[in-house]
């Protein structure tokens, strides 16, 4: 079987994507491990406290261009400078004072807590560093992920030098806060030259105010929506800190960790199938539909064989990676690794969601997901403490990703055309016997 130009970029471009994040997971599982057994559950807890603090304004920094500039350059090649110009210029303006409102925000929640503050602030430099990233829609565009991958790996390789150091020389917290803003540095600096020299490269950056408003109306949705995804994904942790202590929120959230691993997998093929899935839409609705259904059964497939194997070997993996002081992850675990795959159907679905004009609903969904989580675990945090609040994450996945879509008309088709999806898998398991057949 003769694979097309395209599909060999596909498979190239996740192929990076892929390899990047197995790389990545590597280093957590050696290096990152040992600097979780050095700082302690309550070390390791004020870090991960201060990072779900700073995810809420790292995550408006976006303004959710994430969802529609892509789209945009699709539909209007000639402006691909002009919108890649204008959202850097939004974005690191935005990034800047994000900095600020953080270290204002942090020294309200937490008045007196020095250590905290410190960890927090040192953290969120990274926020106006990852400005960079608004350089990755256009390595998305072209399926040229590759220079992303490399960048980010050297910049995970240089921090995990970074953190041996600190291990050998018994650093304090405060080193160990700094490792997120030397990756977004190191990695930031590559990707930029890497634009500056790519040969595809025609148009020069612009800012333009006309457009910098057109991208705001159109992607003001999913900066709504993604706020509210994050309040749902981290406010847990910020609960927990304040309901219980530092130490729960650092088990917690080695539970949400080990359970994140797996999830490079289906988020490189959201990405890589993203401009791939929005060009179909112009030629068929039916082999866009298609397109679209397979990669939502490939994410189902995924999420189903590593849920059950974490179930199986969560508890192994906690001690191999982090040692018997942190073993009450286990059941949190068996939990948060279902909530995972909900996860990445919602995150599959925004493709869908832009390419049918649908943006004004997936704010909504999110808001009420997010209230929903907040809710339940003011509930199951005081009850059942760190597995309490595992519950309400998976809850509140599955009414966003499944629920919510039925309580409009125009988002109703989601569900069936993701559970018409299974109705593939006899086709894909037979080229796959094709392939294999082929290669013996």
């Amino acid at each position: 079987m003769k694979l097309s130009t395209t599909t060999k970029k596909f498979l190239g471009n996740s192929g990076w994507m892929i390899g990047q994040q197995v790389y990545y997971m590597l280093l957590s599982l050696v290096i990152g491990s040992l600097s979780a057994r050095y700082l302690g559950p309550s070390n390791y807890g004020i870090i991960n406290y201060g990072s779900s603090i700073i995810s809420f304004f790292s995550i408006i920094c976006k303004l959710g261009l994430d969802g529609v500039i892509i789209n945009e350059m699709i539909k209007t090649p000639e402006k691909q400078g002009t919108y890649l110009g204008t959202a850097l210029a939004m974005r690191l303006i935005t990034s800047i004072s994000s900095f600020f409102m953080v270290w204002a925000f942090v020294g309200i929640m937490e008045p007196g807590n020095k250590e905290i503050i410190i960890v927090t602030v040192l953290q969120a430099f990274a926020v106006i560093l990852q400005t960079y990233e608004v350089f990755t829609y256009w390595f998305q565009l072209k399926l040229k992920m590759k220079y992303v991958s490399i960048a980010t790996m050297v910049g995970q390789t240089a921090v995990g030098v970074w953190r041996v150091l600190l291990l050998v020389n018994k650093a304090s917290v405060y080193m160990f806060a700094l490792s997120s803003s030397v990756l977004a540095l190191i990695s930031g600096i590559i990707v930029a030259i890497s634009y500056s020299y790519d040969h595809e490269r025609e148009q020069k950056l612009k800012v333009s105010l006309a457009d910098g408003k057109y991208l705001l109306k159109n992607s003001y949705h999913y900066i709504i929506a993604a706020v509210a995804i994050t309040f749902y994904m981290q406010i847990d942790k910020i609960m927990i800190g304040k309901m219980i202590d530092s130490t729960a929120v650092g088990i917690y959230s080695t539970a949400t960790l080990i359970a994140g691993l797996w999830e490079f997998v289906p988020t490189a093929l959201v990405n890589s199938s993203r401009p791939l899935i929005i060009e179909e839409k112009k030629k068929s609705d039916d082999a866009y539909i298609k397109k679209f259904q397979m990669l939502l059964l490939g994410i189902s497939v995924l999420s189903l064989a590593v849920s059950v194997g974490m179930m199986l070997l969560g508890k192994v993996a906690i001690l191999i990676m982090y040692g018997r002081d942190y073993l009450e992850a286990t059941a949190p675990l068996s939990i948060l690794i279902w909530s995972t795959g909900f996860a990445m159907l919602g995150t599959a679905r925004g493709i869908w969601l832009v390419t049918e004009g649908y943006n004004r609903y997936s704010k909504n969904m999110v808001i009420m997901g997010a209230i929903l989580n907040f809710l339940l675990n003011s509930l199951f945090i005081p009850k059942w403490g760190i597995t309490g609040a595992a519950i309400t994450t998976l809850i509140s996945q599955v009414f966003v990703s499944l629920i919510a879509p039925l309580l409009y008309k125009d988002t109703r088709r989601f569900d069936r055309i993701y559970f018409d999806s299974f109705k593939l898998l006899p086709e894909v398991c037979n080229k796959a016997k094709e392939v294999i057949k082929k290669r013996k």
